[in-house]
């Protein structure tokens, strides 16, 4: 079963205690987040003032300016993911450490509603020695595109994006392709179904695989229903060559696919292939097995 991440950005996550003084930063990513069990009697307006009180109080504490990282966890209410962008933008001067910042950590008895457009242009503009972004969230609703990066820009201090979704639009991927991130090392997209909003395709992908982020170590395509069409672009581009892992698990990869993947002539540059918990023979991954790298097939 999902449980709340014990770590983030390679720090240890500590849910956030309003009424005990904050005494260490370094190395720890603080949780701000509203207990379903604890406030089961709260109204959906009370609960969003709950979740904006403790980073009020958070950013109170004396060692606010030290904070390196920040994890918020949603349940429901889709005003609450924008009024921590709100909040989280107006105390940029305040939260002058912070480093890395996730929105959307959830548990299994928990859920997100379709999230109001919200547009993290403004966190990236308002954090420019940001290094990790992660969001989690979905859109049910075709009318609008919950997830933006508009206008675009350069951030030059980014180094992993994380976007977890039951549906990514074209549009949000349009928007991610179009930044300039030249220190990007990480990038894993969620991308969904359509019920969900994720009505994207392969030709939309084509930027990141042809080398938009030419730094990019880590290249995760998951929770996609098009993994083949992903599987060919790549066997066919120039990326694999500067990639230590490939993630395209959790999707719809067959054996046309994982075929494309065991011809590539330099996909022996990769460390790591993860093509777990998708539709590949086990005849198949005994092939890839034969590779010199590691593949990740449960």
């Amino acid at each position: 079963p999902k449980a709340y991440a014990k770590k983030f950005a390679n720090r240890k996550i500590i849910e956030f205690d309003d009424k005990i003084s904050i005494s260490e930063t370094v190395n720890i990513a603080y949780a701000l987040r509203t207990d379903l069990r604890n406030n089961s009697g709260y109204t959906m307006e009370e609960c969003q003032v709950s979740t904006s009180d403790k980073l009020n109080k958070i950013l109170q504490d004396d060692c606010a300016t030290e904070i390196e990282a920040l994890v918020f966890g949603l349940w429901t209410d889709d005003g609450i993911f924008a009024s921590i962008i709100n909040a989280l933008v107006a105390a940029n001067e305040k939260l002058t450490n912070l480093k890395a910042i996730f929105i959307g950590d959830t548990k299994n008895s928990e859920w997100i509603s379709p999230i109001a457009p919200s547009n993290l242009s403004r966190i990236l503009e308002a954090y420019p020695n940001l290094e990790v972004l992660q969001v989690c969230g979905s859109n049910r609703y075709q009318e609008y595109v919950w997830l933006k990066f508009t206008p675009p820009l350069t951030h030059k201090n980014l180094k992993a994006l994380i976007v977890e979704s039951g549906g990514l639009s074209h549009q949000s991927i349009n928007h991610i392709c179009k930044l300039e991130l030249p220190a990007l090392e990480y990038l894993e997209l969620w991308l969904g179904s359509d019920y969900y909003g994720g009505d994207s395709s392969i030709s939309d992908l084509m930027p990141i695989i042809s080398g938009a982020f030419p730094k990019l170590k880590y290249l995760g395509l998951r929770n996609s229903g098009y993994s083949n069409n992903i599987a060919f672009a790549i066997a066919n581009s120039s990326i694999i060559e500067n990639l230590v892992e490939l993630d395209l698990s959790i999707g719809t990869l067959n054996d046309d696919g994982a075929k494309a993947l065991l011809d590539c002539p330099v996909i022996n540059s990769l460390d790591t292939l993860n093509i777990s918990n998708n539709n590949v023979s086990n005849m198949m991954i005994q092939r890839l097995e034969q590779l010199e790298i590691e593949v990740v097939s449960d």
